[in-house]
C-alpha cells in the first residue's frame, strides 16, 4: 500500500469512528465490561482487554493514533509472523479494533443477536 492509499484509508477509518453514536452511560459501559470479563471474552485487539471493554469513541480514536504513531519496528513486532508491510499491518490492527468496537457497542445496547453470539461462543461451548 503506498503512502497516499494508506493516508486515505486511515482517513476513512477515522471518519467511520467519528460517526459512531454513543449515548451509553458509564454505568452501562462498566456493567457490560464486567459481564464480558466474567465470560472471559477476549477479542483479538492490540490493547489490553480491560481497557478495550471500557473504551469510548474518543478512546478508540486515541488508540488509533497510538497505532499510527508506532515505529515500523514496533508495529511489525505486534504481529511478528505476519509477512505484511507495516502500513498494511496498521490498517489491519485499526480495522480489527473498529470491528470489535462496533460489536461492543451492540452489546452495550443489549442487542439480543449479538449477546446470543457471545453466549454461543463463551457460555454454551
Amino acid at each position: 500500500m503506498n503512502e497516499n492509499n494508506f493516508e486515505e484509508k486511515v482517513g476513512q477509518l477515522k471518519e467511520e469512528v467519528g460517526h459512531f453514536e454513543e449515548q451509553i452511560t458509564p454505568q452501562i459501559i462498566e456493567l457490560t465490561a464486567v459481564r464480558l470479563e466474567k465470560l472471559n471474552y477476549t477479542p483479538p485487539v492490540t490493547i489490553p482487554n480491560a481497557s478495550f471493554l471500557r473504551l469510548t469513541r474518543n478512546g478508540l480514536l486515541d488508540e488509533i493514533e497510538k497505532l499510527l504513531a508506532l515505529s515500523d519496528k514496533e508495529a511489525c513486532a505486534l504481529a511478528p509472523d505476519e509477512p505484511m508491510e507495516c502500513r498494511d499491518l496498521r490498517i489491519q490492527f485499526i480495522s480489527v479494533l473498529i470491528y470489535y468496537y462496533k460489536r461492543l457497542m451492540l452489546l452495550r445496547q443489549d442487542d439480543p443477536e449479538t449477546w446470543d453470539e457471545i453466549d454461543e461462543l463463551y457460555v454454551h461451548d
